[in-house]
């Protein structure tokens, strides 16, 4: 518990609402940074936990309507640790291959919000 927690992964249907959640642990939090817009913890941590909507190709099956739909998937922390150890990925691999970031990352003067919304 000092330090590990728990992400919750959520897939909630489009169509009638359900949701599905799944629980895994978790050591440390691999936040990128490497993208121009992303210039603060608070910042790299909302696009980790941002909602995105599953395409075609990864359609699922929902327990609630019993159809296949693409649903809308996010990460939370369900329980975060009492130490938590942030790994900076300042490195990434585009379409015009390996690339680094040089920009400055300031820290945030209000905290990060691990809790974010619950729902």
């Amino acid at each position: 518990r000092i330090f590990g927690g728990y992400f919750r992964s959520q897939l909630k249907c489009n169509k009638c609402g359900y949701k599905s959640n799944t629980y895994d642990p978790f050591l440390d939090l691999a936040l990128e940074i490497s993208k121009k817009h992303i210039g603060s913890l608070s910042s790299a941590f909302k696009e980790f936990t941002r909602r995105e909507k599953l395409d075609s190709d990864n359609q699922w099956k929902c327990s609630g309507c019993k159809k296949h739909v693409c649903p809308t998937k996010h990460l939370s922390v369900f329980r975060p640790p009492l130490t938590l150890c942030i790994h900076l990925k300042r490195f990434g691999f585009g379409i015009d291959g390996f690339h680094g970031s040089n920009h400055f990352f300031h820290r945030s003067s209000k905290g990060l919000n691990m809790m974010g919304s619950r729902g």
